[in-house]
């Protein structure tokens, strides 16, 4: 198959988009034309969008394939990030009929997790997509949100997400430098998670790491370490990001580093560039809990860039 594709990042998580209607009908399939387009011999990329065509308007339906897990997933914030350039700045809103003559548009993802809107701003200083996260905040409350103790280190359970906080691991491993990832502390996350499923009856692999190690107020350190021991370590994730945030919101937790007030968070997480703790860009995540009790879930980031557009063959 000759396939048309669109690659790009959301701060070094590298994203693939591809046109669903030149894929076979059989999601196993799609599946498989999509893991060989990501892998190392191919476009090399942490996950694809398959998008086809839906009959609602400014709704674009989306199939999303994880390198990590070989499999599809429900959500992925970095596809909506790319997307959202991808939408503004190159072919692919006409491929999917969508009206993008406007500085500030909108579009709908119908995804696993549910409708994702993502609203694509253009100013001076460049393009912005606020993505709606809110199907996939309550889908990982659905799932559950709370602390757990794993191998003797305090860590949490935020939906099918590991989130972890550096200082707590650095306590029971001194040695432990999540800013290098040298191969002690590869073996040090590799074992956490090998632990936290064990404890957890999961099979996936979904990591969130982070600290408050950062003079900015507001701020957070992450790094997505799913599955490190393999080298898959996503310097920006937006889901993860979403994973983090609802961790601390729904328990006493962001209250604790005082980036929330319980019904509330607003927190910049300095991610990105190298596949370690840290980074040079940022992911802002706003989630409230609204009156009726829905989870209201917005993410953005600082650095979205389409890096090649073309065909592969696979």
């Amino acid at each position: 198959m000759n396939l048309d594709y669109i690659k790009g990042h959301m701060g070094g998580n590298l994203i693939i988009l591809l046109d669903g209607r030149q894929l076979p009908e059989e999601p196993q399939r799609q599946l498989e034309a999509a893991l060989e387009v990501l892998g190392p011999l191919r476009l090399h990329g942490h996950q694809a969008g398959i998008f086809t065509p839906t009959d609602k308007p400014r709704t674009i339906g989306v199939k999303i394939v994880d390198i990590t897990n070989r499999d599809f997933i429900p959500a992925c914030g970095g596809l909506t990030q790319v997307t959202g350039k991808a939408l503004a700045t190159t072919n692919w809103a006409n491929r999917f009929n969508v009206e993008n003559t406007s500085d500030n548009f909108y579009v709908i993802l119908e995804t696993d997790a549910g409708e994702t809107r993502l609203d694509i701003i253009t100013k001076e200083e460049g393009i912005t997509t606020y993505t709606d996260m809110s199907s996939f905040a309550e889908l990982l409350r659905s799932i559950g949100i709370h602390k757990i103790e794993v191998d003797g280190i305090s860590v949490f359970r935020s939906g099918y997400y590991l989130v972890a906080d550096a200082e707590e691991i650095r306590k029971a491993f001194p040695k432990a430098n999540f800013e290098s990832m040298d191969p002690f502390s590869v073996e040090v996350l590799s074992n956490l998670q090998s632990k936290y499923q064990e404890a957890t009856g999961t099979s996936n692999l979904h990591f969130c790491l982070y600290d408050n190690r950062t003079e900015k107020e507001g701020h957070l350190r992450a790094v997505y370490p799913h599955s490190v021991q393999e080298g898959h370590i996503e310097p920006a994730c937006g889901t993860g990001s979403v994973a983090l945030a609802m961790a601390l919101l729904m328990t006493d937790e962001g209250q604790r580093l005082g980036l929330s007030d319980g019904k509330s968070i607003n927190v910049t997480l300095e991610t990105g560039g190298k596949p370690v703790l840290g980074g040079p860009d940022e992911t802002t995540v706003v989630i409230s809990i609204e009156e009726d009790s829905r989870i209201k879930a917005t993410f953005s980031h600082s650095l979205v860039e389409i890096t090649s557009q073309g065909v592969v063959f696979v």
